[in-house]
Parts: structure tokens; sequence; C-alpha cells
């Protein structure tokens, strides 16, 4: 099987470690003082994290990463997870965006990097459903197709 490999520039590697584990319930596979590695067993993903060089981080609120899930029970029971660690941020919502309905709902890590967590319910041929929160405001805007 692929394994998908992405690498992150941070700000605090402890803090991101923290979200992390609790994001993916697992711990890291690799950890230093500027440098992290998740690759957890129900993900095809190896995924790190450095320390920045600089005290700026990039700008991360245009780009998001995501997970889709393979059954809506799944994807309810992360919901339920994360809502009780306190990392949902925004609505759970059904909506159109990206040419696909999807059950979905937000978390954001330390340094901003959106997740986007879903179950594709259908594909569509409009964008974006009008009536969707999905991109509604700057404060609440989740990153569908941005």
């Amino acid at each position: 099987m692929l394994k998908m490999h992405m690498s992150l520039a941070v700000r605090d590697v402890t803090v991101t470690s923290e979200f992390y584990a609790a994001l993916f319930q697992s711990k890291p596979t690799k950890s230093r003082d500027d440098y992290v590695k998740f690759e957890p067993e129900d993900l095809p993903l190896n995924i790190s994290f450095s320390t920045l060089e600089s005290a700026r981080a990039a700008d991360t609120s245009r780009h998001h990463l995501g997970i889709e899930f393979p059954s809506q029970a799944t994807l309810d029971r992360a919901f339920e997870r994360l809502s009780d660690a306190n990392l949902v941020y925004g609505e759970r919502e059904s909506s159109v965006c990206c040419y696909a309905n999807q059950d979905k709902f937000m978390v954001r890590d330390p340094d901003g990097y959106q997740w986007e967590l879903y179950y594709l319910l259908s594909d569509t041929e409009i964008k974006i459903d009008p009536t969707s929160t999905c991109c509604a405001s700057e404060s609440t805007k989740m990153p569908c197709c941005a």
C-alpha cells in the first residue's frame, strides 16, 4: 500500500504533538525537541512536524488537510471524541462543497492548519451550495474549495 507523506512547519512541537496524538489517537513514532512524526495505524500517512526557524508561522488560513471516513458511524465516533476534547471548531454540517455532498466538521491545530473530517454522502454537479455556511465568513469559514 502507498503511504502519503507530509511535512509541516510549526511553532511548538510539544503542543503540536499533543494535538495530533488526540486527532490520530496514536503516539508519535519519532519525537525530538524540534521534530515529531506520526504514522497512524488506520491511515496510510506519514506526517512530520518541524519547528520553524523563524518565530513567524506560514499563513495556514487558506489551506486545509482532510480525512475521509469510510462510514457515517466512524465519522460520528470521531466527532464525539474530538468534541469531548474541545478540538472541534465551527459547526458540523452536511453541505455541498467541491462537487460533493458531505457530512463534515473541522478541527484546527495549534498552528492554524485546518483539518476537514468528513464522510462523502454523494457526488454532485454543483460546486458549492449557496445555502451552506461552509464558506460563510472569515471567522467561521471552512476552506472548502478555496
